[in-house]
């Protein structure tokens, strides 16, 4: 992403349930002065489930107005043991 001064990105959660993705959460993170983040998963999971995640700029929700609304291609994973 572009570097700016304040620039956040929202990741995007989802999980492949019931025949549909559904909403996993997602949450801001602070660009560095080079326009990246580093966000690490952590924690325990349940293995076998299709997720899916993906990075967006939103104009007025990441805390800066110099570009329209931008989404990222979704990137697919699967947690195993």
């Amino acid at each position: 992403m572009t570097a700016y001064p304040g620039r956040s990105q929202r990741l995007q959660f989802q999980i492949y349930s019931d025949g549909a993705w559904r909403s996993a959460g997602s949450q801001y993170f602070k660009l560095d002065s080079t326009g990246k983040s580093v966000v690490e998963l952590g924690g325990t999971h349940q293995t076998g489930y299709s997720m899916r995640v993906r990075s967006s700029y939103i104009n007025d929700s990441s805390d800066d107005t110099v570009n329209s609304a931008t989404h990222g291609s979704w990137k697919y994973f699967t947690f195993t043991n």
